[in-house]
């Protein structure tokens, strides 16, 4: 046999050895059951809900703020003199109720000449009562009186009102008015040597020291007045459409106390463009002495226009789309809101019909159409 024909019928076999193997294993796989598939059992996720009742809501703006006093003013003294020693001393941090002594100077030269000119005017009066009773004897007595009731030690009191042109002219003549006017601009003079406290409140800052010399128009200190204060703050622009002037305000400290409460003052009529916010100032008043300080950073909240028929949620309840889930046949089921005021934590809402179940904390995964089992909040 030729090498060519045993090539040949070794191909042959080969490919005949093949040929069986093959049809034997698509035998053997037809002979093998299919797998049984079984689908896995669902499993309700068990979810917080509430059910939706729709009220009026008073929502509430959080602001905070710098607490300065509403009444504060910068000293100075109008007069040369020296800063008197001894009782409540002119000293930051000392406090005044209204009308008492925050400063005084020595005015023992001021007063000293002051009696000088009254003694004067005195003098001028008494020496024109002759004329007056001979050209004007029906007015001696009231010029007699008034003569009798000038202390050099006190004040002058106001001139006798003329009865006649006569008599006034008189009285211009022998230069007793433009005497009584002179020392009626000194006695007002000399009264700027004691600045009394036009408030409450307390020294901020003094510049001067009880012994030293003090000169005219020299700044002195700042007065800050206690009991009523203001509270500058910033409100974003989507918040001032709500926001009334006279609306109510509550600060509270770091603890959630209350310590001041008031309301809405000014408005700032422009919006930072860098923020979006504009400045609303609110004056409080202090409800516990001694928490309220200028200076104090507060945070609180300002009571907006009421809205209607609307409900709370938490705001980590809304979904990108502005949707939240409620719960209907134990599936969750999108429902679309108005949003009408958003806070910091929370979102108001309309639309809602009341008696709707809705999901009352966000659920991982949530997808229209989950089955859950749901469990009203609270129970």
């Amino acid at each position: 046999m030729s090498p060519l024909v045993k090539t040949a019928l070794r191909f042959l076999s080969g490919a005949a050895i093949l040929i069986v193997g093959v049809l034997v294993m698509n035998g053997l796989i037809g002979m093998k059951e299919s797998p049984k598939v079984s689908l896995p059992e669902t499993i309700a996720r068990p979810v917080l809900t509430q059910v939706v009742k729709n009220t009026d809501i008073i929502p509430k703006i959080p602001v905070e703020g710098r607490v300065e006093a509403w009444h504060r003013i910068d000293l100075f003294v109008e007069v040369n003199g020296v800063l008197e020693l001894g009782g409540v001393e002119f000293r930051e941090g000392t406090t005044y109720r209204k009308g008492d002594v925050i400063l005084s100077l020595d005015d023992t030269e001021s007063r000293a000449n002051l009696k000088g000119a009254r003694s004067k005017f005195v003098q001028l009066v008494t020496g024109m009562l002759a004329s007056i009773k001979v050209d004007f004897p029906e007015r001696s007595v009231v010029w007699d009186t008034y003569v009798a009731s000038i202390d050099v030690a006190k004040t002058l009191p106001e001139l006798p009102k003329s009865a006649t042109d006569r008599e006034g002219y008189f009285i211009v003549n022998r230069g007793v008015e433009a005497s009584f006017h002179t020392i009626k601009a000194s006695e007002d003079r000399a009264s700027k040597f004691i600045i009394r406290a036009p408030f409450d409140g307390f020294v901020a800052k003094a510049m001067v020291r009880p012994g030293s010399l003090v000169r005219a128009g020299q700044p002195v200190g700042l007065f800050v007045g206690t009991g009523v204060y203001e509270i500058k703050t910033a409100v974003h622009e989507r918040y001032l459409k709500s926001l009334k002037i006279g609306a109510e305000v509550v600060f509270e400290d770091e603890n959630g106390l209350r310590v001041a409460e008031g309301k809405v003052d000014r408005v700032s009529g422009n919006v930072n463009p860098t923020t979006q916010s504009a400045t609303v100032f609110c004056k409080v008043n202090e409800l516990m002495d001694g928490e309220m300080r200028d200076g104090r950073y507060l945070s609180g909240f300002i009571s907006a226009s009421e809205i209607k028929n609307v409900v709370e949620i938490p705001l980590n309840l809304l979904d990108s789309e502005g949707e939240i889930f409620g719960v209907r046949s134990d599936k969750l089921q999108k429902i679309n809101t108005n949003q009408e005021f958003l806070s910091i934590k929370t979102l108001i809402v309309s639309g809602i019909p009341d008696g709707t179940v809705i999901l009352s904390e966000p659920v991982l995964g949530a997808y229209e159409g989950m089955e859950v089992s749901g469990t009203e909040s609270g129970q």
